[in-house]
């Protein structure tokens, strides 16, 4: 399963595939600072499922824990 991110001012919004949940990033850390990225997920019937309070060092991480967080919570099967 692959994370479509949106471009230009919405970079921080994307879909898990063609699935109906919606993910969105932001990075806590400020200028110079190493990254530290966390996620909220959504889905089309409800505003929030899970916001994450963990920080990740990369996008890669992210991307990971919210698809297994997706797994784990029996919204999406593990597809690789």
């Amino acid at each position: 399963m692959k994370i479509e991110w949106k471009h230009g001012s919405a970079f921080n919004h994307g879909r898990v595939g063609d699935t109906g949940i919606r993910i969105e990033r932001y990075n806590r850390a400020s200028k110079g600072e190493t990254p530290r990225w966390r996620f909220m997920l959504a889905d089309d019937a409800i505003t929030y499922l899970h916001v994450d309070n963990r920080e990740f060092a990369t996008r890669e991480e992210l991307e990971h824990a919210a698809i297994r967080w997706l797994v784990d919570a029996g919204r999406l099967a593990w597809l690789n």
